[in-house]
């Protein structure tokens, strides 16, 4: 491969790691869902959690890791819905130092419901009016 080569392989996929540190989140979380249901994911993400470390690029560090997730759950053998991919993306996020917060709502008449995870206030990847009409469940005790 010449050196043109791989600077255009390069351009193309520039969140390589990202891509690949998303799959070993989302396969984490998947097996762990199996093994201690949604209280003790959440429970095992916030003991291997990192104090928070605020630095200028989170938002932008979120929104990359959420489009890396998203890509390998459409990708995968097995299915991810949102509740596997908004906990991946939790895991990561936390892992990196960033605060964010994981989010579960439901609406209860034509029952749905969806999980996502927010970051300073406002949903990662998410479009407002999927979650608008949900009520938000209580933070989980963990």
């Amino acid at each position: 491969m010449s050196c043109d080569e791989l600077r255009e392989e390069t351009r193309l996929y520039p969140n390589i790691r990202l891509i690949i540190a998303g799959a070993a989140n989302l396969l984490s979380v998947m097996l762990m869902l199996r093994l201690r249901g949604v209280g003790g994911t959440l429970l095992w993400i916030e003991s291997n959690s990192r104090p928070f470390q605020d630095t200028a690029n989170e938002g932008q560090l979120a929104d990359s890791v959420a489009d890396a997730i998203a890509l390998v759950a459409a990708l995968a053998p097995v299915r991810a819905r949102c509740l596997e991919q908004a906990l991946a993306l939790f895991r990561y996020l936390r892992r990196s130092g960033v605060r964010c917060q994981f989010q579960l709502g439901v609406q209860p008449y034509r029952f749905r419901a969806h999980a996502w995870v927010e970051y300073d206030g406002r949903p990662v990847r998410e479009e407002e009016e999927n979650i608008r009409s949900l009520v938000r469940v209580p933070a989980l005790a963990v």
